[in-house]
């Protein structure tokens, strides 16, 4: 029994391109859990709610990231613009969350950029990047990408969830794989005592896990 869980906010974001500086956010997804132990007495992820919001951008998508991620102008026609869904992913996050990305430096780029853009309260909350934790934990991997370490789990039945391909670069389908891929990384590795609120940080570190922020 874990004594007093974190709470994390798995998020990923789709864009029109790779550059913070000229593409714009198309979508904010996220999926707010914490950790149980289960009646085998295993971490398990437990998912607490999801956020999924399309956001209008000021420019029109290019095909070459509509393949990827399926979103389409028309779908974003009626959505609204990003400084609103920056406000409600903030309020979603909390205070007390610990935010998790999967190469958190590009995400953490683009919400920096908007958040600079459509001036409104930051969030503090500490950025981990799960994608250095699992180079760290895993290095014999040639790829390190978040459906490759999916899959794996999968078949070492580490994995709740099914995967779908026809889902994947969609926000919040990305999010819950990466609530899943986190916890299984870190199942072996940590002890119960090191998810508590107050070690959780700390042990997080000794795998790479060192805390970027949004607001510097």
């Amino acid at each position: 029994m874990i004594a007093l869980p974190p709470k994390f906010v798995a998020f990923d974001l789709e864009t029109t391109g790779l550059n913070n500086q000229k593409d714009e956010i198309i979508e904010i997804g996220a999926v707010k859990f914490t950790v149980m132990t289960d009646p085998k007495g295993r971490v398990v992820p437990k998912n607490l709610g999801e956020f999924n919001m399309l956001v209008k951008p000021n420019m029109l998508i290019p095909a070459e990231a509509s393949s990827v991620n399926h979103i389409t102008d028309d779908m974003v026609e009626n959505a609204p613009p990003v400084g609103e869904c920056l406000r409600k992913f903030t309020a979603f996050c909390g205070q007390g969350s610990i935010l998790l990305a999967h190469n958190a430096n590009f995400d953490s780029s683009f919400l920096r950029v908007a958040y600079q853009k459509n001036p409104q309260l930051i969030p503090g909350n500490p950025v981990i990047d799960s994608l250095v934790m699992a180079r760290t934990i895993m290095p014999e991997l040639e790829n390190h990408k978040l459906g490759n370490i999916a899959n794996m789990f999968m078949r070492r039945n580490e994995f709740s969830m099914k995967i779908d391909p026809e889902k994947m670069h969609r926000a919040v389908y990305d999010c819950e794989m990466l609530m899943e891929v986190f916890v299984a990384l870190l199942r072996k590795r940590l002890k119960e005592k090191d998810w508590e609120m107050g070690n959780i940080m700390a042990a997080m570190a000794k795998y790479k896990g060192v805390p970027q922020f949004i607001n510097k």
